[in-house]
């Protein structure tokens, strides 16, 4: 038949030219009405939640084809939806009588609609994808001219519908995130950048809030990646059901999302979506089994114009913010300001410093005396790292410590630490020890213990006077590998300390675990030792457990010689601060017998 061909060729030439296919399905429906008087044609695809969608009904009422748009396909609705639902053709001659339009006869018959038969059309996987409908304003039945048609049309429907899932996989794929549904970074950019350009053009103002996500790590750690996957899913619906007209949410890569507010003239409303943000992610996430976790979320924000007229520029203004909102102390929004942008200038400048301070030598060693209360006199220094960077002067640890710690280099600077303290204890006389403090991230290096051997062997510094000081904090990590070390390195003659005693998350039984020698009473115990009765108890039980142990007390801090004697009488066995002595080089310390204790406390010295 000649003109079955020629609509076959038509469509196959659209489906190869990537046309839209509602426009391919609009014309296959014209031809084929052309080619049988007295049928209306009409194509409808079946979406992935079952209900039928109009694709095609040129010569149907709009009011019509938008009745049955979004209908769901069951197994009496109508001749499309029973026929999608069943997946076989169905023929009803009469509209008017037959129980599967009961519910729907009133929208077609007004229209002169009489009968209609509908077909599945199918994916090549067996699925059906939609339905090719015939209608007469008469009450009949199809041709046999009508039958051969709907053969020929339903395969080329087919291959149209299965190309248009494909495209629609690829779009899903290239812009929505597998994980959780919205859309993805990518998506995102194309996004902000037409919203960029439309706020520049009609002179108006939008908003990007950066998110992320507190503690999701301790997720992943504890409950496992399935739970964070999950949280993941839940705080991201959370968040998409607060947002409103001119919101778009995108999350952008692991734990992070971003929101896109259009229209954020007044600083009011950009503060307002912050906060419904923060609070849609705060809410307790229940992973069942009892198990109930609030993560909550720090924001940044960045604003156009007035932050900047292009996507890049803001989106890393917005990061700068959320940086801030973080070390503000988390669970709350910050608003990006040139301030911001000089204080992580200033980070990156430190940090580009830090990595080159070993190789330039700026590392020094400072050392504070500590002194043994019942002999009264000198028994040990500990030594204190100082970072001499060009420009700014002599920096203590608090300064960058923790900044070499995320980047890497404090197993590094802490090696080099190590082998200075010993190499310059090994000048000092017999016994007087010298302290030394860890990293968590040290005792964590797989083998630890024989580089502090190898270290003390080169040094020829005696184990037995060097101590090595961890804090409540390496403890709590309370794993065989720390365990391991710390005995590894009690085997070798090197005493333990427990450093900031007090401070952390004090846990007593671990020290009924792990191997320490000495408890080290944190300054901020000591400064209130002689002016507050609660803080003396608390020290009083500290080294009554302390002596219950066999292990022995140095008081951190002591400046005045009130907190002296209420150290001594709380029995304490050691003490330092700047009562003795300040941190200086060790060569600064030209004769080491006026650090001894003279009568009652220590002498002071310049």
């Amino acid at each position: 038949m000649l003109g079955l061909k020629a609509i076959q060729h038509a469509a196959l030439e659209g489906v190869a030219r990537d046309q839209p296919v509602k426009a391919i399905m609009n014309r296959l429906c014209l031809q084929v009405e052309r080619l049988a008087p007295g049928v209306i044609c009409s194509i409808l695809s079946v979406d992935p939640l079952g209900k039928l969608r109009v694709l095609a009904a040129p010569s149907l009422p709009e009011d019509y084809s938008a009745a049955i748009d979004g209908l769901l396909i069951g197994p009496s609705v109508g001749s499309c939806g029973t026929a999608a639902y069943f997946g076989k053709s169905v023929e009803v001659t009469d509209i008017a009588t037959d129980p599967l339009w009961a519910d729907f006869k009133d929208l077609a018959l007004p229209i002169g609609l009489r009968a209609c038969w509908s077909s599945p059309i199918r994916a090549s996987d067996g699925r059906v994808i939609g339905a090719f409908a015939f209608y007469y304003r008469t009450c009949r039945g199809p041709s046999a001219l009508d039958r051969t048609i709907v053969e020929a049309c339903i395969n080329l429907c087919a291959i149209a519908l299965e190309q248009e899932e494909r495209k629609a996989s690829i779009h899903r794929l290239a812009y929505f995130d597998g994980l959780t549904g919205v859309a993805n970074r990518a998506a995102f950019e194309k996004r902000g950048r037409e919203a960029v350009s439309e706020a520049v053009k009609n002179d108006s103002s939008l908003a990007i809030h950066w998110i992320d996500l507190d503690g999701f790590k301790n997720i992943n750690d504890t409950l496992g990646h399935g739970a964070g996957d999950a949280a993941l899913q839940i705080i991201a619906k959370r968040i998409a059901d607060v947002l409103r007209s001119g919101e778009y949410l995108a999350r952008i890569g692991g734990d992070e999302f971003v929101v896109l507010q259009q229209a954020a003239g007044k600083q009011e409303e950009v503060e307002a979506l912050a906060r419904r943000l923060i609070a849609a992610a705060s809410e307790p996430v229940d992973f069942g089994f009892g198990v109930f976790t609030s993560i909550g979320a720090s924001i940044g924000v960045a604003r156009a114009p007035q932050d900047g007229l292009a996507l890049p520029d803001l989106m890393k203004k917005a990061d700068l913010a959320l940086y801030e909102a973080k070390l503000a102390g988390r669970r709350r929004f910050c608003f990006f300001d040139a301030e911001i942008e000089a204080h992580f200038a200033s980070r990156w400048q430190l940090e580009q410093d830090l990595k080159l301070a070993l190789a330039r030598q700026e590392f020094e060693l400072y050392f504070q005396p500590i002194v043994d209360l019942a002999e009264a006199k000198l028994a040990g220094f500990e030594a204190l790292l100082r970072w001499r960077r060009p420009g700014h002067g002599l920096l203590s640890p608090p300064l960058f410590l923790d900044i070499a710690e995320r980047m890497g280099l404090i197993n590094d600077i802490g090696a080099w630490v190590l082998k200075e303290a010993c190499t310059c204890g090994a000048s000092l006389p017999h016994p007087l020890r010298v302290a030394v403090n860890l990293s968590p991230t040290q005792l964590l290096k797989p083998g630890f213990a024989l580089e502090v051997a190898r270290i003390v062997g080169e040094s020829k510094f005696s184990p037995r006077r060097l101590e090595l000081e961890i804090t409540e904090s390496a403890l709590f990590l309370e794993n065989s590998a720390t365990l391991a070390c710390l005995k590894d390195l009690r085997r070798l003659g090197i005493s333990v300390a427990l450093d900031d005693f007090g401070t952390g998350f004090s846990a007593l039984s671990h020290l009924r675990v792990f191997p320490v020698d000495r408890i080290k009473i944190d300054r901020s115990f000591v400064q209130e030792a002689d002016k507050n009765p609660e803080t003396a108890s608390i020290i009083r039980a500290i080294t009554g457990l302390a002596r219950e142990l066999g292990v022995r007390t140095t008081a951190e801090g002591i400046e005045t010689e009130a907190q002296l004697r209420k150290l001594k009488s709380l029995g304490c066995d050691e003490i330092q601060g700047y009562l003795v002595s300040r941190p200086k080089p060790l060569g600064a310390f030209q004769n080491l017998e006026e650090l001894a204790v003279g009568g009652s406390r220590p002498a002071k010295t310049a």
